[in-house]
């Protein structure tokens, strides 16, 4: 298919920079062209104005939790603990095959609706036998890239841990450079024995982790008075702070662990939306990306949207610090290293040309002069209030004019209501086991 894009403002973010100039695009068989390579383009896209993005990144999400809006939890929970156990160690074990593959469809459907193409997911379920297999099948079925990791903790136990362990092995291998990757899933350092974080080193070769750092005051505190070290110097003893690394939250780091991040390759992800929803500290991103450490964002499940993440980070940041003249350094480091992410993981930028195709045109049009040095405030004060209108991906329109193209799972979006129901049924029979 030939795609011709008229007359939008292009977002080229590359190394330390931002440009943004208008012109045309045209996609030939899922590439990209500036210079228009066909003669009749199969559909012509009238972008006048608006602004063209490589797909964004989700940076960490939770997907198991797309259908937990309702659910009859125990309330109140009166601290983090009670929120994890009332609420999502309760609900991941009533989640089954059927209620991953419709949340995982509904989860593709909100990404694209928001301008995301890469998901960077942190999974668990009460099944654990390929399950990672089949949410990637959703995600390729969608046209949606990034990677899937099963959350590794003691706390159900050490068959639970083994089997867990085995499908983040298996995944991980399984999908070496394809679109959707493997990474090992760890839930916390305060539900891993030295034990387990020493099997976790021992077996899962170079891939790297995604964790949860210091989410809850609880996991700090039990690591030094447990270990006498902090959250990052733990996983470091045992060569967990691997390239490419998610390292989520972040919130109450000691220096020595901020000295041993700085040293390493890794990704810090703030999920700001989560952290306040939840009543705890929030990581200092000012302070992160001052000591040069690459920090984006993520929903934690919260929504679907990385403009909101993106936009709630950077406020949060200038009342955390009390300071109104943070702000656009922040901005313009989590919004490249949105992208920096995706490419670490061998994913296309999407806007290359040369190179696949993965654009998204939202569409906000600025009614003041809009080029490369003024565009941190147009993001920042429009186009994060802006929706998308179109996604292409290699050659697949995904999002066209508001409207996702594919309609998948039919029949499981058709009793999305008794299924929910049906989990809803289990997670009160699970209440209090967990």
């Amino acid at each position: 298919m030939n795609y011709e894009i008229r007359n939008g403002y292009v977002v080229f973010p590359k190394d330390e920079c931002i440009t943004a100039s208008k012109q045309n695009i045209y996609i030939k068989d899922g590439i990209v062209y500036y210079s228009k390579p066909f003669e009749k383009a199969h559909k012509i896209i009238d972008a006048t104005n608006k602004i063209i993005f490589p797909g964004l990144t989700n940076a960490h999400h939770h997907i198991y939790s797309t259908l937990s809006k309702g659910v009859p939890c125990e309330v109140p929970f009166k601290d983090f603990m009670g929120n994890l156990k009332n609420l999502w160690w309760t609900l991941d074990h009533s989640l089954n095959k059927e209620d991953m593959i419709l949340s995982t469809a509904i989860a593709m459907k909100e990404a694209i609706s928001h301008g995301v193409t890469t998901i960077f997911d942190h999974h668990i379920s009460g099944y654990t036998e390929n399950v990672l297999s089949d949410m990637a099948e959703v995600f390729e079925a969608y046209g949606i890239s990034g990677t899937l990791a099963f959350e590794l903790s003691d706390r159900n136990g050490k068959d639970f841990f083994e089997r867990s362990l085995a499908e983040n092995i298996r995944f991980a291998k399984e999908q070496k450079g394809k679109s959707v990757q493997g990474m090992i899933g760890l839930h916390a350092s305060f539900t891993l024995s030295d034990e387990s974080l020493q099997k976790i080193a021992d077996s899962t070769e170079d891939f790297p982790i995604h964790v949860h750092v210091a989410e809850g005051e609880i996991d700090g505190i039990q690591c030094q008075k447990k270990y006498g070290k902090g959250l990052i110097e733990r996983f470091d003893d045992f060569g967990l702070v691997r390239d490419n690394s998610l390292f989520i939250h972040c919130s109450n780091l000691t220096e020595k662990d901020l000295k041993i991040l700085k040293k390493r390759n890794i990704f810090v992800v703030q999920a700001v939306d989560s952290n306040m929803n939840n009543g705890l500290n929030v990581g200092n991103i000012s302070k992160f990306i001052k000591a040069g450490l690459k920090t984006t964002v993520g929903t934690d499940g919260m929504h679907p949207g990385t403009m909101k993440a993106l936009k709630n980070s950077m406020i949060f940041t200038k009342y955390l610090n009390k300071n109104c003249d943070l702000g656009y350094p922040e901005m313009n480091a989590l919004f490249l290293n949105n992208f920096k992410l995706k490419t670490a993981f061998g994913l296309p930028l999407g806007i290359e040309e040369g190179k696949p195709a993965d654009i998204a045109i939202f569409d906000y049009e600025p009614a003041t002069p809009f080029n490369t040095e003024q565009f941190l405030g147009h993001l920042i004060f429009g186009i994060t209030e802006s929706h998308c209108q179109y996604v292409i991906k290699n050659d697949e329109i995904l999002l066209d004019d508001y409207h996702v193209t594919k309609d998948l799972y039919k029949e499981l979006f058709e009793r999305s209501q008794e299924i929910s129901a049906a989990m809803f049924a289990r997670f009160e029979k699970n209440k209090g086991k967990y």
